[in-house]
């Protein structure tokens, strides 16, 4: 038998780099589903039925994405189902209503439930869908859970959020932050900094709805910042950002802290891409144009 070959572990050979993929979605689903019931669509898990799995489908071809998410050491906890960014949740008393808080969702209206001014961390441990984020989701969720302050963090496995190859994947919401790489060793500075809303850089994907060149050189920008002891707090850029560039592609962008102006050298380089295991076994990939940081030099300290 062929030894398995993960897909973060040839992400990780070649050198791809992890900032520039922030890509959290604007409406989130939360449905509770056994993970042991989980299956590939999620829309058709074990025990779904065909009228609630159809619901989902229909929020997931809206752009809304839904995902199925358990609490192994406290079920009980857990909504029936939890809507972000509105931060709702609340349980339903059969699949008809349910399906109706769904529909409704989906057409803009929120249903009605409970309030939680908590932070969700959707932590990936779909096994179904990548081995990766079973081998690494698994152990970040559990050292999640054993330190978080259940009063201050909601703390879930998820299904599939996207990022197989840089698991373990997390999403934190309603922030609307991703995170990538992240293992039981980095939960303790990650938990932390959110504590303190702060963004946790040496995991961070990058600024949502900001093209990959802008998400990398913020991050770079932030690193520096933090470098020097400075509040780590959010960039403004300047430059033009191509839409389209070959490899070898060199631009420059002029980021303004508060304390300081920064020129920022970016290049685009060619990545081979796997994105999960399977596509690993079955040989396939492709290329992908990714930017790295070239430079970063003060301009001006203020």
């Amino acid at each position: 038998m062929n030894k398995h070959v993960f897909c973060t572990d040839l992400c990780l050979a070649r050198g791809e780099p992890l900032a520039g993929t922030g890509d959290a979605p604007e409406r989130v689903l939360m449905l509770a589903w056994p993970r042991g019931k989980w299956r590939n669509p999620r829309w058709q898990s074990v025990d779904m039925s065909e009228p609630l799995g159809q619901a989902l489908h229909e929020a997931m071809e809206a752009g809304i994405h839904v995902a199925l998410v358990d609490k192994v050491e406290a079920p009980a906890a857990l909504p029936m189902l939890h809507a972000m960014p509105e931060n709702v949740r609340a349980d339903f008393d059969d699949d008809a209503s349910l399906i109706a808080a769904i529909r409704d969702y989906v057409r803009g209206n929120v249903f009605v439930g409970r309030p939680d001014a908590r932070t969700t961390i959707l932590c990936c441990t779909d096994s179904r869908r990548d081995a990766c984020c079973a081998r690494n989701g698994f152990s970040t969720y559990k050292a999640l859970v054993a330190i978080a302050d259940p009063g201050r963090f909601n703390i879930v496995q998820a299904t599939h959020i996207g990022g197989c190859r840089f698991a373990a994947s997390l999403m934190v919401l309603p922030q609307r932050q991703r995170y990538g790489r992240m293992t039981a060793g980095l939960v303790p500075a990650f938990l932390a900094a959110l504590e303190r809303d702060e963004i946790y850089l040496p995991a961070f994907k990058g600024r949502t709805d900001q093209p990959e060149p802008l998400q990398v050189a913020e991050i770079a920008a932030l690193n520096w910042a933090y470098a020097e002891g400075r509040p780590t707090q959010q960039v403004t850029l300047h430059g033009d950002v191509p839409h389209a560039a070959p490899a070898g592609t060199a631009v420059t962008l002029e980021a303004h802290l508060p304390h300081a102006s920064l020129m920022i050298g970016l290049r685009a380089e060619d990545f081979f891409v796997q994105g999960n295991c399977r596509i690993v076994a079955n040989g396939g990939g492709k290329t992908e144009l990714r930017w790295l940081v070239e430079s970063v030099e003060v301009a001006n300290r203020l």
